[in-house]
């Protein structure tokens, strides 16, 4: 996994580093360093490259960089846009870099600045760092068009100047990079949609800081996955094993009018390994819900006039309740008193982890303490209306930091949050990971309801709740990644997703 830090924890982070052994001038050392070497993996060892710096530290990364491509050879040309540095260290880096005979030219206006990047390969944006906030000036906004004019390769130096590293708000003008260089740690505008595509390609290098140091300095870490955290969380497959050893999952879903939800959801949680699966759903969709599913167990319950099942269903769920390892309710349930008294009886009696999702969370959004007497594991996987309706706050503000959002409820309940959108949110309270897979092709009903299904097999599996929460928001991105470059996102579908899930695991076997 990888820590994402703002500003703040990147200089405690840095700090520690220094306390350690060494000083903040090494630390620019080994950036600039590795910044440069990454360029010169991406561009031609003879290549013309201007390097923009900035007056503060940032700069000062540009100047190590610009001493070392000239080093292996480039034509370097640093344009300073706001004349010479400021900061301490960078004024250093600038006196070694013009004891090598590197060209320097202070910015005047447009005109110079154009002529320097229009006979330029690659340009390296050096200028602002993480602590930039605010709107773009006249200068930054001159270079930006001229660079986008010139269509030039842009290596962004830890963050796309004109962009905010910690809020990632880009509010005027902003050097869109190819490449993006993290130094050390990703920042939230390398992750956070949408302004995250400012960065381009976003890479990261070492500068000699601890993960210790990073995680320390991040209080309560918020982390990003990746392949290597599935193939480690991912529950094994023995050969000697039957449909036992991989867990039963119970989906209380679906209703007369939301058949799709309860076939959705069902073979999210067969196709990501669970051994068993019942499909419990009212008998009122029997005809529509039981052709699509061949493998699961099914289990008609008592519906009411609206197509719902009712508050007597419960005769029928205890003793599967008792049999399974993961129980999933909400998907297309409905909502009414007698979806809303099943709910909670079924929460209150639970003794296996309960994924709470859909109808599930508004059923009982009015009664939200209610969650507090839940006696097994529970995640809830609310979309930011849903949120809304538990917590009472505006959905702006939740979207403005959905993070806190989620981590504030995961706290006040015990359990674990995994809050849907473009930056979907899983958090206990006191760790948080921010999914980075996934597109616009899952803007669709019915998407909730296979990750839903995808979670729940999971926990069928022995994924503990929060692992299996990160886990499936991540395989089911990948899986719409994927039918995205397959087919397109404009024209995939949820069950496209749910085909692709085989294709994927195949990857972490």
């Amino acid at each position: 996994m990888e820590y994402i830090l703002n500003s703040r924890q990147m200089y405690a982070a840095e700090s520690a580093a220094v306390a350690r052994g060494g000083s903040f001038l090494d630390l620019m050392e080994r950036a600039g360093c590795g910044c440069a070497a990454e360029i010169l993996n991406r561009i031609a060892p003879d290549a013309n490259v201007c390097v923009l710096v900035g007056s503060g530290k940032n700069g000062g990364d540009g100047y190590v960089i610009a001493r070392e491509l000239h080093r292996a050879g480039c034509n370097v040309d640093v344009l300073q846009l706001y004349g010479a540095p400021r900061a301490e260290d960078a004024i250093t880096n600038c006196k070694r870099a013009k004891k090598l005979g590197i060209h320097m030219t202070d910015y005047t206006g447009e005109h110079a600045a154009a002529k320097l990047i229009a006979d330029a390969d690659a340009v390296v944006d050096a200028v602002f760092g993480t602590g930039f906030h605010g709107e773009a000036d006249d200068t930054l906004r001159e270079i930006a068009e001229i660079v986008a004019q010139k269509e030039k390769k842009v290596f962004a130096v830890d963050v796309p100047s004109g962009a905010e590293a910690d809020t990632a708000a880009v509010n005027g003008a902003v050097l869109r990079a190819d490449v993006t260089i993290a130094i050390a740690a990703k920042k939230p505008i390398h992750i956070l949609k949408p302004n995250w595509d400012v960065c381009g390609e976003t890479v990261l290098i070492d500068i000699g800081i601890l993960p210790e140091e990073l995680e320390q300095a991040a209080e309560k870490p918020t982390t990003v996955w990746t392949d290597d955290d599935i193939k480690s969380t991912l529950p094994a497959r023995p050969a000697v094993s039957n449909k036992g050893t991989f867990g039963h999952a119970l989906c209380i879903c679906g209703s007369r009018r939301m058949t799709g939800a309860c076939v959705l959801s069902v073979m999210g949680a067969l196709r990501s390994g669970a051994g068993l699966v019942t499909a419990a759903f009212p008998e009122d969709a029997y005809a529509a819900i039981a052709p699509q599913l061949t493998e699961p167990l099914l289990c008609p319950l008592p519906a009411n006039s609206e197509g719902t099942a009712t508050a007597d269903a419960m005769r029928q769920l205890r003793p599967l309740m008792r049999k399974a390892s993961a129980i999933l309710i909400g998907c297309g349930l409905g909502l009414n008193n007698d979806t809303l008294a099943l709910t909670r009886t079924v929460l209150l009696e639970a003794t296996c982890p309960v994924i709470l999702d859909a109808d599930g969370i508004n059923a009982l959004a009015p009664h939200i303490d209610e969650l507090k007497r839940v006696r097994a594991p529970l995640v809830l996987t609310p979309h930011p209306g849903e949120m809304q309706r538990m917590t009472g706050r505006p959905i702006a503000k939740i979207l403005e930091d959905p993070k806190a959002a989620a981590a504030k409820l995961a706290s006040d309940l015990g359990c674990t949050v995994l809050l849907k959108g473009a930056n979907t949110v899983i958090t206990d309270g006191s760790r948080a990971v921010i999914n980075c897979t996934g597109n616009s092709g899952l803007a669709r009903g019915g998407s909730g309801d296979l990750l839903a299904g995808i979670l729940t097999g999971l926990c069928a599996q022995g994924t503990a709740p929060f692992e299996a929460a990160c886990a499936a928001a991540y395989l089911h991105g990948k899986a719409a990644d994927l039918t995205a470059e397959a087919t397109s996102a404009r024209g995939m579908l949820p069950s496209d997703v749910l085909a692709m899930l085989p294709r994927l695991f195949s990857i972490y076997e």
